[in-house]
């Protein structure tokens, strides 16, 4: 009996250990073989965009900018390496409710060409969420060399493109 307590203790342990090595394996592959090419840094429910769009923040003077200009709380990113990766504001545009958020689903580079995939999280029919309008946003570390035009797509965006 102790024995099958242990084995079946060991089992569970290997199935925890398996299942937190898959999930952050999952998270950090957002690009090419040889790197990745965008991770999401932070995501917020109010940005400040009417409609979708997108914003590109080369510098820390780019940076200071945008959270001046939108109201957008970006102050964790202080700190951040323009040198080697440049940062990237995915807009949803205004929503009915809360509820919506955006996320990066998937990143490659193409001959030039930084293509994102994000997607729009929508509430649930049954879902409980704040009455007030939102403008939810992603801000995405992308690869600061190798493209001159960032292109995103996904379910529930339209597409938007932006060149440097």
């Amino acid at each position: 009996m102790i024995h099958w307590l242990r084995v079946k203790g060991l089992t569970a342990s290997i199935l925890v250990i398996a299942t937190t090595l898959t999930a952050c394996a999952g998270s950090r592959d957002q690009g090419a073989a040889d790197g990745p090419t965008a991770r999401q840094v932070t995501a917020a429910s109010q940005c400040g965009f009417t409609e979708p769009g997108l914003l590109y923040m080369d510098s820390r003077q780019r940076l200071e900018e945008v959270t001046g200009a939108r109201g957008v709380n970006l102050t964790a990113m202080e700190d951040h390496d323009f040198r080697n990766e440049h940062l990237l504001l995915v807009a949803a545009g205004r929503k009915p409710t809360g509820g919506y958020g955006v996320a990066l689903d998937s990143s490659r580079l193409e001959g030039g060409v930084l293509k994102l995939t994000m997607t729009l999280r929508t509430p649930s029919p049954d879902q409980m969420v704040t009455q007030a309008l939102t403008s939810p946003c992603a801000v995405v570390a992308v690869v600061a060399e190798g493209w001159e035009t960032v292109h995103v797509t996904g379910p529930g965006l339209p597409d938007l493109s932006l060149e440097r």
